[in-house]
């Protein structure tokens, strides 16, 4: 069965967001046998919604409305039944919310790769270590 897995992306070239809650979509990939299969590109309403903010520094401030607001926008996108997401960054709203969904993050830097592809391989080894076959 494998598990999913979640990728923050620009689309489907599969370049990697480095602010998660920005990245227009989401790469679903499903990993079993130590292999990565592409599933799908779900949207993230989260970054549509924010679009007009622009690329500068956007924080919201920590809060119970802001975090089931992320929230709102994973459920949206079904991240929930991924186990893992990879990111390079994770404001605090959507750490908690993606915490609140049971999904959990895995941290790369952008060293390891700029598209999901270029991740493989420190991926298998970080799923592996975790005990992810």
């Amino acid at each position: 069965m494998g598990i999913k897995i979640a990728f923050p992306v620009e689309g489907e070239e599969l370049q990697i967001v480095t602010r998660t809650g920005r990245a227009p979509y989401f790469a679903i990939y499903n990993f079993e046998n130590g292999e990565f299969q592409f599933l799908e590109l779900r949207e993230n309403g989260h970054a549509k919604e924010h679009h007009d903010h622009g690329e500068g520094a956007h924080q919201e401030p920590h809060t119970q409305e802001e975090i089931e607001h992320h929230r709102h926008h994973l459920r949206k996108a079904n991240l929930g039944e991924c186990k893992y997401i990879v990111v390079r960054a994770l404001g605090p709203n959507m750490r908690d919310a993606l915490a609140r969904e049971g999904v959990t993050p895995i941290k790369i830097s952008k060293k390891d790769g700029e598209r999901v592809p270029d991740l493989f391989p420190k991926l298998r080894q970080i799923l592996q270590e975790k005990g992810e076959e």
